[in-house]
């Protein structure tokens, strides 16, 4: 299991404790889709033993498996047309909105046993230790559906998205304006998206950002929105205003997996392994450069997790 992009909570009370947390989760198992389902969601285990909480270097691993059914609005809309002609031919007009409406309706019920399934999985990475949860997704939308099945299964999640006392936005349009500025162990990438009021946006990707058109952008007003930063000279990233990383790309050389041979637990564990190991350093360095959490929020967790 490899962290490529995350969206980033803080716990603002502890989960309960991981036979608590089974027992939930069991709750609400994974099933494929019924004939008439346009969608399924449950936990699966991330490896073979069953278990679904994975647990291990201070973390756990929940893995919510969704199943929807591909049914293309084109091919709706392609079958609605012949319903509609045929409607035009036995009456002699054109149906109404209403009666098109419940066309389409009847159309769906139909094709949907006969349309294809696609499945994927999504983790979520808790540290209890820490108080944070992290949604493994690219997409904002996935997780606060991850979040929110997460919340219905627990009967409540007490999170909140990572707030931090210094605006991201601001911080990151002083790096770009005086690399010097950048804390120890960061440095900047080739990639930027500068934003101003008005939605008005630049994008540079692949290029040296210390040129003067970029700086002339900063001076009309606009600022950092995404920014490409390499930590450590081992993990490159993009950092978004709302805390949220993408594409994150491991640089130096990392221990050799287990062989194929020994299993697909053995060389997940072994990435598991990795990914904790550099991901937990890398997110205390990344709160202390924003100037660490909002101070009610840090408050508010402190209070929580002492």
């Amino acid at each position: 299991m490899q962290v490529k992009n995350f969206y980033w909570y803080v716990l603002n009370k502890p989960l309960p404790q991981r036979d608590v947390l089974e027992d939930k989760l069991a709750t609400k198992p994974f099933a494929p889709c019924l004939s008439q389902q346009l969608s399924s969601q449950g936990w699966v285990s991330a490896v073979s033993s069953g278990e679904r909480v994975y647990e291990a270097h201070g973390a756990q691993l929940l893995m919510l498996k969704t199943e929807k059914r591909l049914l293309p609005a084109s091919v709706v809309n392609e079958h609605l047309q012949v319903k509609i002609e045929e409607f035009e031919q036995a009456e002699g007009y054109s149906p109404s909105k209403k009666i098109r409406t419940q066309m389409k309706e009847d159309l769906t019920q139909i094709l949907l046993p006969q349309a294809f399934t696609k499945s994927s999985r999504l983790p979520i990475l808790i540290f209890p230790r820490q108080g944070w949860l992290m949604v493994l997704s690219a997409s904002g939308k996935s997780a606060d559906d991850a979040t929110a099945f997460l919340r219905e299964t627990l009967d409540g999640l007490p999170i909140s998205l990572v707030n931090t006392d210094n605006s991201p936005s601001h911080v990151m349009t002083s790096w770009l304006k005086n690399p010097l500025s950048l804390p120890q162990d960061w440095a900047l990438g080739e990639e930027v998206e500068l934003q101003d009021e008005e939605g008005a946006l630049v994008r540079a990707r692949n290029q040296d950002l210390l040129t003067d058109e970029l700086n002339v952008h900063m001076e009309a007003g606009k600022i950092v929105s995404k920014l490409a930063l390499i930590w450590r000279e081992n993990v490159s990233f993009v950092l978004q205003d709302d805390m949220s990383i993408k594409r994150v790309k491991l640089l130096l050389e990392q221990d050799e997996a287990p062989d194929r041979s020994e299993g697909e637990d053995a060389r997940f564990a072994h990435e598991f392994a990795l990914s904790c190991n550099w991901l937990v350093p890398f997110c205390k360095d990344l709160l202390a450069t924003m100037g660490g959490l909002d101070k009610a929020l840090a408050a508010s967790q402190g209070r929580a997790f002492s």
